[in-house]
């Protein structure tokens, strides 16, 4: 049947930690070494949550029973769990399983538990929690200065002669100059009026009408989904826009099977694992077949049958429906 390996959570889901439960290895436990690859980059994980194209083994050891079930488990930390999670949202990886002393290895498909939890994800840690609004400050005004009287002056102070009072101008006269003000400010104003009625108009200038001739609309070079987007943008942007999109499974397939044409095979596999990771049956599928030996057909992209892959996949259908006789088949024969 094979190897199955699942990357599960503590029983206390603590961020950056779990466990990698390995069930159906029947070989010794002791001196394991495993690789990772993603199913998108072809990719290695190397130390420090790196990626390669040059495989890199690491130690598995810490090897216990698992409680319940026929398998062993080893507690795993960040350097794992961080990469998975990062680009498990596009991606698949498989997991080699190695005994170099008694040259014993077998291959499986992670399975990740959705209840992970990327190290970056720490709890328990407050917030600073803001600071009450401060009371409003009384100010206090100072204190009136207090006003000292001058003392009176006694009689003997020589007395101040009272200022000499201009002459008042009587009402005639203001009323003399009243009349003829009012006259020269209404003339004035007559004359700004005939002047100003005098000046010829601006002619008014009439805009052009709007053009009835309807501009270019965008053309397919700027939908999300066409060859010539693909070719514009980075994989992961076009991947984004045109799933956006939401086409169906029938127009999807199509947009791979030109990506794959076209040699965009990091384009076709985004495109393939998102959809069905998701619980899209034809596109999981057709996945399926990618890898499995009886379907195959070998491209730039899918060079050669994987049957631990498809195996996943089609583990990954019967998730979504337990009844697909089809997914059920295949499974069985290529677990065997």
């Amino acid at each position: 049947m094979g190897i199955k390996v699942d990357v599960l959570p503590l029983s206390e889901n603590t961020p950056g930690q779990g466990w990698l439960r390995i069930s159906g290895w029947t070989g010794a436990s002791e001196g394991l070494e495993y690789s990772l690859q993603s199913s998108q980059s072809r990719d290695f994980l190397h130390p420090g949550k790196q990626w390669s194209n040059v495989a890199h083994w690491f130690e598995l050891s810490g090897l216990v029973p698992a409680e319940g079930a026929d398998a062993l488990k080893a507690q795993i930390g960040p350097e794992l769990i961080d990469p998975l999670l990062a680009a498990s949202g596009s991606a698949n990886f498989r997991i080699t399983l190695n005994n170099p002393g008694q040259g014993q290895s077998e291959a499986s498909m992670v399975r990740l538990d959705k209840q992970l939890l990327t190290s970056i994800a720490l709890t328990g840690v407050k917030a600073p929690e803001p600071a009450p609004p401060a009371a409003p400050q009384t100010v206090q005004l100072p204190e009136p200065v207090p006003v000292i009287e001058a003392p009176a002056q006694t009689a003997q102070a020589p007395a101040t002669p009272d200022p000499v009072a201009e002459p008042a101008t009587t009402p005639a006269k203001k009323n003399r100059w009243l009349l003829p003000l009012l006259l020269i400010v209404l003339l004035a104003l007559g004359a700004g009026i005939w002047w100003f009625m005098q000046q010829p108009k601006p002619a008014v200038v009439e805009e052009p009408a709007a053009s009835t001739t309807s501009q270019p609309t965008p053309t397919d070079q700027t939908q999300p989904c066409t060859l010539e987007s693909m070719k514009s943008q980075a994989e992961l942007a076009f991947v984004q826009s045109c799933l956006q999109k939401a086409p169906d499974s029938a127009a999807l397939l199509e947009v791979i099977n030109v990506a794959k044409a076209n040699k965009h095979c990091e384009v076709a596999q985004r495109l393939y694992a998102n959809r069905a990771q998701n619980g899209d049956i034809q596109i999981a599928t057709a996945y399926a077949h990618e890898y499995d030996p009886k379907y195959h057909q070998a491209s730039e992209c899918f060079k050669e049958p994987e049957a631990a892959t498809a195996a996943y996949w089609y583990e990954t259908i019967l998730g979504f429906d337990q009844t697909n006789a089809d997914a059920k088949q295949r499974f069985e024969e290529l677990k065997q």
